[in-house]
């Protein structure tokens, strides 16, 4: 059987994928510790950013996995009564979110096949069709971690807080994987 450069290629492209979930679920465990030495009134204070707090754009990280693993890729609406990621209401909420969807997003994205990635998927979305590429989506979601990721960095370091950024390479070493 001949192998096709096409197929190498989403094979390469998915274990790409496949190390940045990894990475952003291994950094979002360091950031989760940072959030939980600080007060509440630090973590729900309105600041002007995308989300009001702290714990909204946290929240919002899981509600964008959420709705893209659940609602775009499989089909299952959210129930609009879940507020699930939409709203955080206190730290201990932010923390049963990710423990519920840090496994289910690395389970999600370890039983994708590389064939998965050119996969387009049409949804009814706010009453039209939206369509997209599986591929497409996943590179989304770890663009939308990452900038949300930075938006906190900015606004930890507003409040004279170091953010734990952590680097590829470091990540790499504290892992234990070949960098």
């Amino acid at each position: 059987m001949e192998i096709k450069a096409g197929e190498i290629r989403a094979a390469a492209d998915l274990e790409s994928i496949r190390e940045w979930f990894a990475y952003n679920d291994y950094v979002r465990k360091k950031y989760l510790k940072l959030l939980e030495t600080l007060p509440s009134e630090q973590l729900t204070k309105d600041r002007g950013a995308s989300f009001p707090s702290l714990l909204d754009i946290s929240a919002h990280i899981f509600f964008a996995y959420r709705l893209w693993l659940n609602e775009m890729y499989s089909g299952v609406p959210l129930d609009e009564s879940d507020s699930f990621g939409r709203k955080c209401a206190s730290l201990e909420e932010l923390k049963k979110n990710a423990e519920k969807m840090g496994p289910f997003i690395l389970d999600f994205v370890q039983k994708l096949q590389p064939q998965d990635l050119g996969r387009w998927i049409e949804r009814p979305r706010e009453g039209q069709a939206f369509t997209f590429n599986v591929k497409n989506m996943l590179w989304h979601l770890i663009e939308e971690e990452l900038q949300h990721r930075g938006e906190l960095n900015a606004l930890l370091w507003q409040m004279d807080i170091d953010p734990p950024i952590t680097g590829w390479g470091t990540w790499k070493r504290e892992t234990g994987s070949k960098a």
